[in-house]
């Protein structure tokens, strides 16, 4: 009677070995689980931080587009580019123009880039008034941006303009942000004659 008994109980109880291999297995599944739940946050981490890069390069591309839009007559447009280490370096400077942060009229616009230690450049955004000067970092981490100028003697792109008071009709940027695509940007600048005064 009581071997029977003990062998009834022994078939119902778990061996050391089958709790071991359940104890695997749960380890196993619950990894996997972890593993898929990790790869979607970089996922979704990726994504949130591409697109904030195309949101910031579609606000430069707006800002650009209407600093260019609106050059009063009377403005000087200077474009050059040099190269430093390697690297090309690209300076657009705007004169009498108004200032991008408060309006401010008969002021210098400087968009330029410096070169980092580490490669890559950095664009900064700077503006000179009689008054005060400040600047602003636009972006931190690019690996190119250069300026060119559609030249109208020969009808082909290059990086310098200094023509004094005459506004190109075309400017291109090239720009390009580390873990993103190059993209090309084409600006239209409107032709603004001088304001004369005709005596009565």
């Amino acid at each position: 009677m009581k071997t029977r008994h003990s062998q009834t109980s022994r078939a119902k109880a778990f061996t050391l070995l089958e709790v071991i291999i359940v104890l695997a297995i749960t380890a196993l599944v619950l990894g996997a689980v972890y593993s898929l739940a990790q790869g979607t946050l970089t996922l979704a981490d990726d994504v949130r931080r591409a697109e904030r890069r195309d949101a910031r390069m579609q606000a430069f591309t707006t800002f650009c587009e209407h600093l260019l839009a609106e050059l009063p007559a009377t403005a000087l447009l200077n474009v050059s580019t040099t190269e430093e280490h390697g690297q090309y370096l690209t300076r657009l400077e705007l004169e009498h123009v108004r200032s991008p942060f408060d309006e401010t009229p008969d002021c210098r616009v400087t968009l330029f880039t410096q070169g980092k230690p580490g490669g890559g450049v950095r664009l900064m955004l700077s503006c000179q008034s009689t008054e005060r000067e400040s600047s602003v970092v636009l972006f931190e981490e690019l690996t190119q941006c250069e300026w060119s100028v559609l030249q109208p003697a020969t009808q082909q792109w290059a990086p310098f303009w200094s023509d004094g008071r005459t506004h190109p009709k075309l400017m291109k940027l090239m720009m390009a942000q580390a873990g993103g695509d190059a993209t090309e940007r084409v600006f239209w600048i409107v032709p603004v004659e001088p304001v004369t005064q005709t005596p009565r």
